[in-house]
């Protein structure tokens, strides 16, 4: 029997930087806690806009956040990666030699931006993040980071791939979160890593784990837990890594699998 269910977030419940979650998967999680399984947010999003996506049920939960730097109830952090600013300094430096692209960093309860450009405000107003202005990062930043994010409409993926990649993929693991992101964070904070974590806490199985995704951040997730699912807009190698394809985001497609799992066991 599946006792955790852990979800990406963009492009698997909700379109690509929107709050737009399908409002019958608030009652799924609660049916899901009724019938003594587990739900798991899992995203590159900052604990603060999951919060708040989850509103209902926040409460109710656990977080896998910042693409996996950080695991987490509602009250206490149970596991955070952080960059040390050494590299982080150095990063963010080659960073801003990408044409056309700016760079989030992210800390335990906040982000941070070194001004108020297009992605600041759209980290503010669609993402709903908790998210500073602060100048130039290194000056002013002291936080703990547990994520970097280039953001580049378009092509992110190929600009990051061309000078910055091959410099750091040895040190840290860059993956993409959507076409304008790429995160950046330490060897082991994947999404898969985290997943790990929680169900050795919870004392759960990867046999009684059932998981959601589709993207390449989400691939360590799925491998993670024995009921895999690409929704059916995920990306062909995250179809290719999944057990099975699940309907796709246009048609709330994890709702309607797990609300069919709940039937299938007899759910209350």
């Amino acid at each position: 029997m599946i006792k955790l269910i852990a979800s990406d977030i963009d492009g698997t419940l909700v379109p690509d930087g929107t709050d737009k979650i399908d409002p019958r998967m608030m009652d799924v999680i609660r049916r899901m806690k009724r019938n003594g399984i587990i739900f798991c947010g899992a995203s590159g999003r900052q604990f603060a806009s999951m919060y708040r996506l989850f509103s209902p049920v926040a409460e109710d939960i656990y977080y896998i956040t910042d693409n996996g730097s950080i695991l987490r109830d509602y009250k206490n952090v149970l596991s955070m990666n952080v960059i040390e600013k050494e590299d982080l300094w150095e990063m963010v430096r080659d960073a801003k030699k990408i044409p056309r692209s700016d760079i989030m960093l992210c800390g335990r309860e906040w982000a941070y931006c070194e001004d108020e450009g297009e992605m600041f405000y759209w980290l503010r107003d669609s993402y709903k993040f908790n998210v500073k202005v602060t100048g130039d990062f290194e000056s002013h930043i002291t936080d703990d980071i547990a994520k970097m994010s280039i953001y580049r409409t378009g092509d992110c993926e190929e600009a990051v791939k061309r000078e910055f990649v091959p410099k750091w993929k040895e040190k840290f693991l860059i993956a993409s979160a959507g076409t304008m992101w790429m995160d950046i964070v330490c060897h082991g904070a994947d999404k898969g890593s985290s997943l790990r974590k929680l169900q050795e806490h919870l004392g759960i199985s990867p046999e009684e784990t059932m998981v959601f995704g589709d993207n390449l951040n989400d691939i360590g997730m799925l491998e993670a837990a024995s009921e895999s699912y690409a929704i059916g807009s995920a990306r062909e190698e995250v179809k290719a890594a999944a057990k099975h394809i699940a309907p796709p985001l246009s048609e709330n497609g994890e709702t309607q699998v797990i609300s069919e799992y709940l039937d299938s066991i007899g759910a209350e």
